[in-house]
C-alpha cells in the first residue's frame, strides 16, 4: 500500500514537473495512507512467532525486546491480561497491530513510542473547495460527515498540516473554513477529533510543484495521567475557552514548533486557534496567551497558559500555568502552577503549585507541593507537601509527610522531620513529653515538649511560689536530644520565660537560660531528670540602677542583670 502511493504519487509529479502544468484543486484523499507515509516505524516489516494463551502484556513485552518497539497507552482502554491466540506473522507493524487489537485503534508514532489510541469511528471529508491563492492565501473549505451515520459531525478539528498556521472547528453542520497564509506547491489538511481516526488530505495548489513546502519540526507529548492536564484544571477551564479545550482534546499530545509568537489574549495570536499545540522560542502575550509549551522565554502581561512543557523563564504579571514540566525558572505577581514536575524555581507573590518539585518553592503565601524530592519550599505564610520534601521555611505553618532537612514556622507538622524549629510541633514519628518541674528560682512548671528525633520545642507555663515581686511565667525554648539510649537520654536546650506580676502585669526583666538535661528512665513512659542550667536574668527592681550584669554562682540578685548558676529537676512522661 504504502509503496503504490508513493509510486503513484511520483509519476503524478513527474508528469506535472515535465509538462508545466498548472493543478488546481487536485484532491488526494489520505485517510487510508497517512498514518503509514506519515511514520515509518509503523511501515517497517516485523517477523513475529506464534502466541498461544499468552497476555497482550506479553506481546508487547516480546515486540519491545525483539524490535525495541515501545508503546504508549491508556490502561482503562487495554485489556492487559487478555489472552493472545496467534498464528507467526511476517509483514507490516501497522497491520499486525490492526490484526491484533482490531480497527478501533489508531496508531501514531513519535521518536520513541508507538502512541495507541481508541478510535472506533471514521471521518468522510465531502465537497472540498480550494480557492486560488491570492495575495499568498488560500481559502479552504468543506464538510464532515460520519462515515457510518453520514451525519454532519460538530467540533471536528482542521488544521494546515504543512506550515502550522491555520485551525479550524467545524459547526454544528459539520462546515469548516479555513484561510491558509503563504501555502506551499501542496497543501496537507489534517482532521482530528476524539474516538475518531485521524484523516488528512493532499490539496496540490494551482503552481507549479518545483518547490516543496518548508515543513515544521512537530512532536508528541505523552501523559499518564489525564486529571493533570490544562482542560482538567479549575484555573485551565477559566483562563481558557471551550472551543480551545475541545481542540486540545482532538489533538491530545500533537505539538509544532515555532520560532516566535505574539499574541493580545489566548483567542487573537499569530497562531490562531492552533496556538494551544505550538511550542515556541519565544512567547509574548500582552494580556495572556496560551500556547503548548516554551523553550526559551515567555512574558506576559497577566497571564500564561502552557499545556506542556516550559523549559527556561516563565514571567507573568499575574498567573502561570503549565500541564507538563517546568524547567528554568517560572515568575508571577500572583501565583505559579505547574501540574507536573519543577526542576528549578517557583517565585511568586502570593502562592505557588507543583506536583512534584526537585527545586526551590519561593512565595509571599503559600506553596503547594504533593512531591518535593529534593527541593525547598520557602513561604510567607504556609507550606504543604503531601510527601517528601527537602526543607521547609515558613512564617506560619508547614506541613508534610516527610521532611529530610530543617523544618521552621510557628507550627511544623509532618509524619518524619528529624530538625523541627518552631513553637509547636507536631510529628507523628518524632517525640512528645509531658513534664513537671520545679527551677531555683522557685518556679514550677508544666512544659509540653514536640519535636523530631534529634530537635523539639517546648512550651509552657508555671507560678513563682516564694517571690513577692513576680507571680507567673511563659516559657518557650528549642531542644536537640544529644544522646538517645533504652535507659537514658541526653538533652539540651536554650529558652526564654516571659515574666508576669501576681496581677497578670507584664515584667519587663526577661530571662534566658541553657541546660543540659540527663534523664533516666524508670519506666517505658517515665523519666525523672535534674538539670544544671546556666541563665541570665534581668533586674526585676526596675527602679533601683544597674551598674550591669554581675556574675553569681546560684541564683539571681533581684537588682542586677544577673549571669548565674541554677538548676531544675522533675518529672516527665514521654507519650509513645
Amino acid at each position: 500500500m504504502y509503496h503504490n502511493f508513493v509510486r503513484h504519487l511520483k509519476i503524478i509529479l513527474y508528469i506535472i514537473r515535465k509538462s508545466k502544468i498548472l493543478a488546481f484543486g487536485f484532491v488526494i484523499m489520505c485517510s487510508i495512507y497517512a498514518p503509514v507515509c506519515a511514520q515509518p516505524r509503523l511501515a517497517r516489516p516485523i517477523q513475529v512467532p506464534g502466541f498461544e494463551g499468552v497476555t497482550l502484556r506479553e506481546v508487547f513485552d516480546t515486540l519491545k525486546e525483539a524490535h525495541a518497539i515501545q508503546f504508549s497507552y491508556n490502561s482503562n482502554l487495554l485489556d492487559l491480561d487478555r489472552e493472545i491466540h496467534s498464528g507467526p506473522y511476517n509483514g507490516l507493524l501497522i497491520d499486525y497491530l490492526e490484526q491484533l487489537l482490531g480497527e478501533k485503534y489508531s496508531f501514531k508514532e513519535t521518536h520513541s513510542h508507538i502512541i495507541i489510541t481508541y478510535a472506533p469511528r471514521r471521518l468522510d471529508v465531502r465537497k472540498v473547495d480550494l480557492a486560488a491563492a491570492k495575495n499568498n492565501r488560500a481559502r479552504v473549505s468543506g464538510y464532515v460527515k460520519d462515515v457510518r451515520t453520514n451525519k454532519p459531525i460538530h467540533f471536528v478539528t482542521v488544521y494546515d498540516r504543512t506550515t502550522f498556521q491555520a485551525s479550524a472547528l467545524t459547526g454544528r453542520n459539520g462546515y469548516f473554513e479555513m484561510d491558509v497564509r503563504n501555502p506551499g506547491n501542496t497543501l496537507t489538511i489534517a482532521l482530528s477529533k476524539e474516538n475518531y481516526r485521524d484523516t488528512m488530505l493532499v490539496l496540490l495548489l494551482p503552481v507549479e510543484v518545483s518547490d516543496l513546502a518548508k515543513r515544521r519540526r512537530v512532536g508528541y507529548y505523552e501523559t499518564s495521567d489525564s486529571s493533570k492536564t490544562i482542560s482538567g484544571s479549575a484555573l485551565g477551564r477559566f483562563f481558557t475557552s471551550s472551543r480551545q479545550r475541545i481542540q486540545n482534546l482532538n489533538l491530545g499530545g500533537f505539538f509544532v514548533y515555532s520560532p516566535v509568537q505574539v499574541s493580545m489574549t489566548p483567542g487573537l495570536s499569530t497562531h490562531g486557534l492552533l496556538n494551544s499545540q505550538v511550542v515556541n522560542k519565544f512567547s509574548l502575550n500582552i494580556i495572556g496567551g496560551y500556547t503548548a509549551g516554551v523553550e526559551g522565554a515567555e512574558l506576559a502581561g497577566v497571564f500564561n497558559i502552557n499545556q506542556f512543557d516550559v523549559r527556561g523563564v516563565q514571567l507573568a504579571g499575574g498567573v502561570n500555568i503549565v500541564g507538563g514540566h517546568v524547567r528554568g525558572f517560572q515568575g508571577a505577581g500572583v501565583g505559579n502552577v505547574s501540574l507536573n514536575n519543577l526542576s528549578g524555581v517557583q517565585m511568586a507573590g502570593l502562592w505557588n503549585k507543583a506536583d512534584t518539585t526537585a527545586g526551590i518553592q519561593v512565595a509571599g503565601g503559600a506553596n503547594f507541593a504533593n512531591h518535593a524530592r529534593s527541593g525547598m519550599q520557602l513561604a510567607g505564610a504556609l507550606n504543604v507537601s503531601r510527601q517528601e520534601v527537602a526543607g521547609q521555611i515558613a512564617g506560619g505553618v508547614n506541613i508534610a509527610k516527610k521532611v529530610r532537612g530543617v523544618q521552621i514556622a510557628v507550627v511544623n507538622i509532618a509524619d518524619s522531620s528529624d530538625y523541627p524549629i518552631g513553637v509547636f510541633n507536631w510529628i507523628k514519628n518524632g517525640s512528645r513529653q509531658l513534664a513537671l518541674g520545679i527551677d531555683e528560682s522557685g518556679f514550677a512548671y508544666t512544659h509540653f515538649k514536640s519535636g523530631g528525633r534529634v530537635l523539639y520545642a517546648v512550651v509552657g507555663m508555671g507560678a513563682y511560689l516564694n517571690s513577692t515581686e513576680l507571680g507567673y511565667g511563659i516559657e518557650t525554648a528549642l531542644g536537640a536530644h544529644l544522646v538517645q539510649r533504652p535507659r537514658f537520654t541526653l538533652s539540651a536546650e536554650i529558652g526564654q520565660r516571659v515574666q508576669f506580676e501576681k496581677s497578670w502585669k507584664y515584667n519587663e526583666a526577661n530571662r534566658v537560660s541553657f541546660k543540659v538535661v540527663p534523664a533516666f528512665h524508670l519506666s517505658r513512659n517515665l523519666q525523672i531528670f535534674a538539670a544544671p542550667t546556666i541563665t541570665y536574668t534581668e533586674a526585676i527592681h526596675t527602679g533601683i540602677p544597674a551598674d550591669g550584669a554581675v556574675w553569681n554562682f546560684w541564683g539571681a540578685k533581684a537588682a542586677r542583670n544577673t549571669f548565674h548558676g541554677g538548676g531544675t529537676i522533675g518529672l516527665a512522661y514521654a507519650f509513645k
